[in-house]
């Protein structure tokens, strides 16, 4: 009987050598090379084989087998009893101990263990790839939501790319500002994949899950691009090619069957699609499609670390920098949603990606290399995701997981934390920081977003709610320190964005803004309205605002505009105060200047409630219920509507917005999850 061709040369319709792998998979290498199932005699004879092995393996058994099944089954016990007390390796445990990738329908797919009836025949079904094969689990072949995730057949993917100058120039941004600090791929894979688009013959012949990735590499490099940049490189407004490259990338993922994926590709394609959308889409779609993508994940088998699975270096690397790149931005979502995944805290033992360059490792590689000392390209993103190894393995004193929002935990005391935090710094400094050269555009984003991360840990355990405490019940000592963490999370912020070597990256982490440290700036710039720090804080909030242009697009984000109002009740204090001290010294050079920042951001704040672009039309929505929860000290006669109602105070316009009004907020009762929390 002839051994059909392999499913990639029967889908390009080019002739089949029947190895494993094939020479044209093994060309093109970006292929994987999958042959149809077993035919049934096939079958039964490697069935045969297992029915001999087995009966064989009776025969040689030892009369110590008994007593080390018994010793295996206490030991394993003995294991559960310590995963119920939260000891022990739960990953171990919890997942299953024969782990394997197999072959369903020509599909990769994982399985947590072979169950005891097959036992041995992983190894007895397994092909000269590594990867047994099985039948179909499952004779359903129509998905689900078929009627609103489909395909328009309209669509020819394949005449529907750039022209080559325009591919040409996506994928130089591509390689310069998006690679660097993705690292899903290795630089010789995009290589490849770039020659294909660039090509005579284009994109012909691509499937699905290749599409998918090469327009979700488009959308994210327009991403990076501001609006002046894509005018003038590629000759649209960026609004354009996004809405293109978006509708484009969705009807290859909908080709390429996305909800049950199980090529990597289609995986890579989804992340990037979801980093591109995270300034534009609504966040709650976002986290429901990272649910997606992760069970996509699993289904391939990448919370698995490859070692386990027996795969080469290469596809064990390209699987760990994959599934951590997920991690971080499942992480990233979930703050932005007000939620954290359980994904993060469950027990998969994926490893860290290698500290290599893309170019010590290929596909033929047999052991895997030697990590490099001090930092590589991939440090960038591997600072990020020690971060995450180290917080998963935080446990309290009886051995139970502390999860990723131990900094605000209750329960653990300050010292607790604050050791958990020197840890971590430590670490940074020992692994990455002290390696950092100031000339180098990585090692400089490297350095200011750790720096970052830390403060921002730092002022996360020093919160009063992280302690049960309100504001005003703080030693002067513990506020002074608090605000000391604060002022260094926005001084990390302008340096994020005025740092020139780094403005190419600057997209990576646009929209993430610590705006509980701006708050509490204001918060301590209100009450120190009369001492020699009043100044140096306002002059740290013109140069946040100078730095950061996006803080004056107010339609953007709520937070946005309401800060605007806290800014102008602190500075009435401050006004307050330097009119009293001019009239006792007798200033003759008038009234002391509004900072120009804040005299722009009101008219800003005006200009937008005036276009009518808030809930109502020409209304300023200051929604207590959101922003402080509770009604000022001195609470205004509010104006009565026709029929003799008090008007909440929320439906007062900014040309009523009176900050004397305001002048004794009772900052106790601020909603600090509605400055945390997303968009």
């Amino acid at each position: 009987m002839n051994t059909p061709a392999c499913q990639p040369c029967v889908k390009r319709k080019v002739r089949c050598d029947r190895k494993e792998p094939c020479s044209n998979c093994k060309r093109r290498k970006q292929d994987q090379c999958v042959y149809p199932e077993l035919s049934p005699t096939e079958r039964i004879k490697q069935l045969e084989a297992l029915v001999r092995s087995l009966q064989g393996s009776s025969e040689h058994s030892t009369p110590c087998d008994y007593e080390q099944a018994k010793t295996t089954a206490a030991s394993a016990s003995s294991r559960v009893q310590q995963c119920q007390n939260g000891t022990g390796d739960d990953a171990q445990l919890q997942r299953g101990s024969n782990p394997v990738l197999v072959k369903e329908d020509g599909e990769f797919a994982y399985l947590e263990s072979w169950n005891g009836k097959i036992g041995e025949s992983a190894t007895a079904l397994r092909t000269s790839n590594g990867y047994p094969r099985i039948p179909a689990l499952s004779n359903n072949e129509c998905g689900a939501l078929q009627s609103i995730i489909c395909r328009d057949p309209r669509i020819d993917l394949a005449r529907r790319h750039p022209v080559p100058q325009d591919a040409t120039t996506l994928w130089d941004i591509f390689c310069h500002r998006v690679h660097p600090v993705l690292k899903i791929s290795f630089s010789w894979e995009i290589e490849r994949i770039r020659a294909t688009t660039t090509a005579v013959n284009g994109p012909d012949g691509l499937a699905f899950h290749e599409h998918a990735f090469i327009f979700a590499a488009y959308l994210i490099s327009v991403t990076s691009l501001s609006d002046e940049e894509c005018s003038r490189l590629l000759g649209r407004p960026r609004s354009a090619l996004f809405s293109d490259f978006q509708v484009l990338c969705e009807q290859a993922l909908a080709g390429s069957n996305f909800l049950g994926a199980s090529e990597i590709t289609t995986i890579q394609a989804s992340a990037m699609y979801i980093i591109s959308g995270l300034e534009r889409f609504n966040m709650r779609s976002l986290w429901s499609l990272m649910g997606a993508v992760i069970r996509n994940a699993e289904r391939c088998g990448l919370h698995r670390d490859g070692t386990l699975l027996h795969l080469s270096p290469y596809e064990t690397e390209r699987r760990r920098r994959l599934w951590w790149q997920l991690q971080h931005l499942d992480i990233a979502l979930g703050v932005k949603s007000g939620s954290i995944s359980l994904t993060l805290t469950a027990p998969w033992d994926s490893k860290l990606p290698l500290n290599i360059e893309d170019e010590d490792i290929d596909p033929h590689m047999r052991e895997a290399p030697k990590e490099r000392q001090g930092l590589t390209s991939m440090s960038q993103c591997l600072t990020t995701y020690w971060i995450l190894y180290e917080q998963r393995s935080f446990c309290r004193a009886d051995g139970t997981k502390l999860g990723f929002t131990w900094a605000a935990d209750t329960s653990l005391s300050r010292v607790e934390k604050e050791a958990l935090i020197d840890r971590l710094e430590a670490g940074l400094n020992q692994r990455y920081l002290q390696f950092c050269d100031p000339i180098r555009p990585l090692d400089v984003l490297l350095q200011i977003l750790a720096r970052s991360f830390v403060y921002g840990m730092r002022r996360l355990a020093l919160h009063p709610l992280a302690h049960d405490d309100k504001l005003s019940e703080l030693s002067e000592h513990h506020r002074q320190e608090l605000l000391d963490v604060c002022i260094g999370c926005l001084e990390y912020d302008i340096a994020s964005h005025s740092s020139p070597s780094i403005k190419h990256f600057r997209w990576r982490f646009q929209g993430y803004f610590q705006w509980g440290a701006l708050v509490y700036v204001l918060i301590e710039a209100r009450r120190q309205f009369d001492t020699p720090r009043a100044e140096e804080l306002w002059e740290l909030l013109s140069n946040v605002y100078a730095a950061d242009s996006g803080l004056l697009e107010l339609q953007e984000d709520r937070r946005k505009s309401y800060v605007v109002e806290l800014m102008t009740v602190a500075w009435k204090a401050r006004e307050k105060f330097l009119v009293e001290r001019q009239q006792h010294q007798q200033n003759i050079f008038g009234p002391p200047q509004k900072p120009a920042f804040l005299i722009d951001l009101e008219n800003r704040l005006l200009k937008y409630n005036e276009a009518g672009k808030l809930e109502e039309p020409n209304k300023r929505k200051l929604d207590e219920a959101e922003m402080l929860d509770s009604t000022p000290a001195k609470k205004p006669v509010p104006p009565a509507d026709t029929q003799g109602r008090d008007l909440p105070m929320d439906n007062m316009t900014f040309s009523q917005f009176d900050p004397d009004t305001f002048a004794e907020i009772d900052f106790d009762t601020i909603d600090w999850s509605f400055w945390e929390a997303g968009p």
